[in-house]
């Protein structure tokens, strides 16, 4: 099961036996809550309060009489809620369900959205007709189980609230009984009513503003029956009817306080029901003696028993009411009802008469010899039914010990197979499946056959150093894949295509890949298995000069000259962005970079004012020239933008005349290295490399401030190997020991130095509430650098998880972060990347799409081709030829079926896909039988063949280049679930209609 971790500051507690006491463990609860309710989730409030509960007994394993500091807390994934609106496609509909009338009201309803635990009154309103109770709620009540409904998880809805008011009004007001399993079965299919109805009328957009239109909705429950008043039993009021079955209402009213039970029997179990009045009470004594008080429940349960003459086990009822008493304990301070069921037992008289009924005359039957004798000799099995292969026969001990040796000595060569050619556990594990799955191994020389048919395929230019595809083959490639994700691709007039570049180490290789993928197909085409290749080169260094050498002629000019695709019959406008980190930037556009005097990509701003804003814009006071010529200038300096050129945005005009007079004017080094084929207004910040360096940059600030320590000599080596002590402690409760931190000499200095890879999910796991700010840098310090590091966290929060954009709101988040940074005592000057935040990030997300940007399937895909290098067996002839075959045979094999593969190929090619005629044939019973008999009669004559073949596969060896599969988590060599799946559909919808022959 895939949980959540979080992380529970408890250091302020004296040790961990503490963590037991009930006070406590609402505090923990309470913290874990507030995290949630940060990210914008939520879980019901007994999952927290028993994850809470395992996680201090599990540290009360581990850890007895230690002081505790953190404390992690696991929460099951299916349990947690977002808080934001969920709008889902719509669906066929249910004739089953039951006609639910919904009231509709002139009036708007202005009122706070309810939780799931609490209720209004002002909110829903009862009447009863004919033992039939109506109850007309507002949408803002019923807003939790439409989300719950509209939800994709698979956890049962939490009716307590409508429950609750329902049984209240019925038991106080009406004084009726209530079924409450039909009852709750009766909300969820009105519920579910509802929605579907909503869904219908939805056609694809928000079923949640659809049922918003709705003022009034009307639930019908015919789950409440009439009581008659009786005598007052054991101070309760009590009611019920003649029947012998009817269930007894018990209340009683005494100082402001209404306890409520109900014994509802049936036939084979009974219902009990109490309110939150009667739970207080038998609670009242647990704080002081521990123990629970249930005598008057208990005796208002016997009483019931008596008087139906049922026979129920009382201690095994006793025994449930205390569990669920004290698994109750965190809602004291709310209303509630509390309902169990018991099984009721058969009377002795009415088992007796059933086993008269039963018995059998035995006078004919066999005895145990005269059975063997006539079906042979049976044997009793003993818990799970043991496979042939363990089955042990005791006539047969030795062949037992053979059949046993054997199994061992195939598992040993199996292992021995799989460590000496490195097979990893999800390569063995993908082999075994396939076999599982009834499908026959081939020989080596066919696989490789395969595997040259699928690289003619692509049409792959290439030299010593480069490996590239024509860019129209690898735009309509894109399209092709997007059209998987965006059903309506086809309609539009102009598409987006991100030009995706980085470099990358492979061994003593600098590698330069470059892949595109279309934007207005999702966020699923930015996935490193979805990305298009376009080219792999082999420079020597990243700089624009060597690119402009590496890159071919040709290649760029075919780029450039692509500006429409043909689709069919449509002409579609490509508009190409830029994608990659702020120094592939540079390189493209030609520019100084970071140590120049302008080193920010989008705009002119001088490096000495970076950390200008709309909030700290100021005049400053230039002179020129010397002596009398000497003259003073005022030069206002204010927030620059990365689209306005009046606000000193970039532009490749200014870039032309600047290169004209001299180089390194306003950081322009050279000319683009496409040329004119990308403005600065085409790239967009990656939000990943923002992350990843901001975080770097607070670290190392804050080592650097750790490392002062006002102290000379062995003082000063004594405070900062105690600092050191205690980040690797950090560490070591947080992210292991793959990043540490030790002393360092810098310039005859000692100082405090990190080692070791702290990647963006270990960055979040870092920088946790419980950081030792403190310990490090001081009280003063360490108060405005968590400032800084929350206001960060709270910003990438926005642009990473918040899909509705609110003005102004990321503007000043920016604004803030950036103010909270000069201010934190760390640094006066900023970095590049908070200078975009504090002056382009907002601009970014007001005109684009951020995570239409974000390089994080790229830099997994320059992990792929890592592997792809390393798992080769051999040394390939042509490595950059290789690498960009099997990232097309890759992206192929996520089509499931061969039609849809050799379909992609021929659209890449041609621009021609004729899905009516080539894919939406309908084929007959009658051909799929000859297919899979085809099929089963090739296997049967290609026997002999495999064999033959399997006996020269080690010959075989020596003269191919072999190519070994690669070792990832997401593995699409043999996932068929991970695949696009292919479900042809009639062709009045068709969803490529596009594309067809003209």
């Amino acid at each position: 099961m895939k949980t959540v971790k979080i992380v529970v500051d408890v250091s302020m507690y004296p040790s961990i036996e503490v963590l037991k006491e009930p006070r406590v463990s609402d505090q923990i609860s309470k913290q874990v809550y507030n995290i949630l309710e940060k990210n914008r989730q939520k879980a019901r409030d007994s999952a927290i309060i028993k994850a809470c509960k395992n996680a201090v007994s599990l540290l009360l394993s581990k850890k007895k009489g230690v002081s505790p500091t953190f404390l992690s807390v696991y929460l099951p994934l299916n349990i947690i809620e977002s808080s934001d609106d969920t709008v889902v496609p719509s669906v066929s509909s249910d004739e089953d369900l039951l006609e639910t009338s919904v009231g509709e009201d002139d009036d708007s309803i202005h009122s706070d959205q309810l939780s799931s635990s609490n209720s209004q009154g002002s909110h829903i309103s009862f009447s009863l007709c004919n033992n039939v109770m109506t109850a007309n709620t507002t949408f803002e009540y019923l807003f939790d189980y439409f989300k719950h409904s509209l939800s994709i998880n698979n956890k049962p809805m939490n009716l307590e609230k409508i429950v609750k008011d329902v049984c209240s009004y019925a038991f106080l007001e009406l004084n009726c009984s209530v079924n409450i399993r039909m009852l709750k079965k009766e909300i969820s299919r009105q519920i579910s009513h509802i929605v579907q109805s909503a869904r219908e009328r939805a056609a694809g957009k928000s079923v949640i503003e659809i049922l918003r239109t709705k003022n009034v909705f009307s639930l019908i429950f015919k789950s409440i029956d009439s009581l008659n008043r009786l005598e007052p039993s054991m101070g309760f009021i009590r009611y019920k009817n003649d029947d012998y079955l009817s269930p007894s209402l018990f209340i009683r009213e005494n100082n402001d306080e209404t306890a409520i039970f109900q014994f509802y029997p049936f036939s084979n179990i009974v219902e009990i029901t109490i309110n939150e009045t009667l739970v207080r009470k038998a609670l009242s004594s647990f704080d002081l003696v521990r123990a629970l008080d249930t005598s008057e429940i208990f005796n208002l349960v016997s009483q019931c028993v008596a008087t139906y003459d049922l026979k129920l086990n009382l201690p095994v009822f006793e025994e449930i009411l205390k569990t669920k008493i004290l698994f109750e304990r965190s809602t004291l301070n709310s209303s509630y009802f509390l309902t169990m069921s018991v099984n009721v037992a058969e009377k002795e008289d009415q088992i007796d008469k059933v086993n008269e009924q039963s018995h059998i005359d035995d006078s004919h039957s066999f005895c145990e010899e005269e059975i063997d004798a006539i079906i042979g000799r049976t044997y009793n099995t003993r818990g799970v039914k043991r496979s042939y292969e363990e089955d042990p026969i005791s006539v047969e001990p030795n062949k037992n010990i053979q059949r046993r040796n054997k199994i061992i000595k195939d598992q040993r060569d199996l292992l021995h197979l799989k460590d000496t050619y490195h097979l990893t556990d999800s390569a063995f594990n993908a082999i075994f499946k396939y076999i599982q799955s009834k499908r026959k191994l081939c020989s080596l020389k066919q696989i490789v056959q395969l595997r040259k048919n699928t690289n003619s395929k692509f049409p792959i230019a290439y030299t010593k150093t480069s490996s590239y595809v024509k860019f129209e083959y690898a735009v309509r490639t894109a399209i092709f894949v997007a059209q998987k994700y965006e059903l309506k691709l086809d309609q539009v007039e102009k598409l987006n295509i991100r030009f995706n570049m980085d470099g990358t180490l492979i061994g003593n290789k600098h590698i330069v890949a470059i892949s595109i993928n279309c934007i207005e197909g999702g966020r699923q085409c930015q996935m490193s298995t979805h990305l298009v290749p376009l080219a792999l080169f082999e420079i020597q260094k990243e700089n624009t000069e060597l690119l402009r050498k590496t890159l071919p002629a040709e290649f760029v000019a075919d780029i450039k000259s692509v500006k429409h695709i043909s689709v069919g019959e449509k002409n579609i406008e490509i508009h190409i962005r830029l994608g990659g980190d702020l120094m592939n930037a540079v390189y493209v556009f030609g520019l100084s970079g970071f140590s120049s005097n302008y080193p920010c990509v989008f705009c002119t701003q001088h490096k000495d004012d970076l950390h200008i804003t709309e909030e700290t814009a100021y005049d400053k006071i230039t002179t020129e020239g010397k002596g009398k010529n000497k003259k003073t200038n005022t030069v206002h300096i204010g927030p620059t933008s990365y689209h306005d050129f009046t606000k000193r945005a970039r532009s490749l005009a200014e870039q032309k005349l600047c290169l004209a007079k001299k180089n390194n004017d306003l950081g322009y080094k050279c000319e683009p290295l496409f040329g004119d084929l990308f403005d600065y207004q085409d790239y967009c910040v990656d939000t990943l490399h923002l992350k990843l360096r901001i975080f770097d940059v607070i670290l190392k600030d804050i080592l650097s401030y750790a490392s002062r320590t006002g102290k000379y000599g062995g003082e000063h080596l004594a405070i900062i190997e105690k600092k050191i002590e205690i980040l690797n402690q950090h560490c070591k409760r947080t992210i292991g020991n793959r990043f540490f931190f030790q002393v360092e000499t810098d310039d005859k200095n000692k100082i405090i130095a990190s080692h070791g890879k702290l990647s963006g999910h270990l960055q979040d796991l870092f920088f946790v509430d419980n950081f030792p700010y403190k310990e490090i840098l001081g009280d003063e310090v360490a108060k405005s650098v968590r400032s800084v590091v929350n206001k960060f966290k709270e910003l990438l929060n926005e642009v990473k998880h918040n899909s509705i954009k609110r003005k102004g709101h990321l503007k000043r988040l920016s604004l803030e972060f950036v103010k909270e940074f000069r201010q934190s005592g760390l640094r006066t000057t900023v970095t590049p990347y908070i200078h975009i935040i504090g002056n382009h990030l907002f601009e970014f997300d007001e005109f684009n799409d951020l995570g239409d940007y974000n390089m994080q399937g790229v830099e997994k895909n320059n992990d792929l081709l890592s592997n792809i290098y390393f798992s080769s067996t051999n040394l390939a002839k042509n490595p950059l030829l290789t690498m960009l075959q099997k990232l097309y045979r890759m992206l192929e094999m996520n089509f499931e079926e061969e039609a849809e593969r050799n379909a992609m190929a021929e659209f890449a090619r041609t621009g021609v896909y004729d899905f009516v005629e080539a894919l939406n044939q309908p084929k007959s019973l009658h051909d799929d039988d000859i297919f899979f008999y085809s099929n089963e009669q090739q296997e049967i004559d290609s026997d002999d063949e495999f064999k033959e073949t399997f006996n020269r596969s080690i010959e075989d060896v020596a003269e191919i280049e072999d190519e070994s599969d690669i070792d990832l988590d997401e593995s699409m060599i043999w996932a068929p679930e991970k695949r696009f799946g292919t479900n042809f559909l009639p062709r009045t919808e068709n969803r490529f209609k596009s594309f067809r022959r003209s």
